[in-house]
């Protein structure tokens, strides 16, 4: 009796999920209740306040030192 409860609330339980994910759109394996309005609002912040900028130039710097370090280790061998 316990396992057929147990089967039926976890029935509900996925099919509510994959449900509401298909109403909305949505991938299955998606949150249902995830806001992709939050995203984009700190997408748009993030670029308001040149983060987005300063972060690719700043992984731009570390490539490069990467680079280097890498091309002066090859030529000591």
């Amino acid at each position: 009796m316990k396992v057929i409860f147990a089967s039926i609330v976890f029935s509900f339980v996925v099919g509510l999920w994959f449900g509401v994910n298909i109403g909305k759109g949505n991938a299955l394996y998606e949150n249902p209740f995830e806001d992709p309005g939050v995203i984009s609002d700190a997408h748009e912040s993030a670029d308001d306040a040149g983060l987005i900028d300063q972060g690719e130039e700043f992984l731009n710097h570390k490539k490069d030192m990467l680079k280097d370090k890498v091309k002066d280790m090859v030529d000591d061998l």
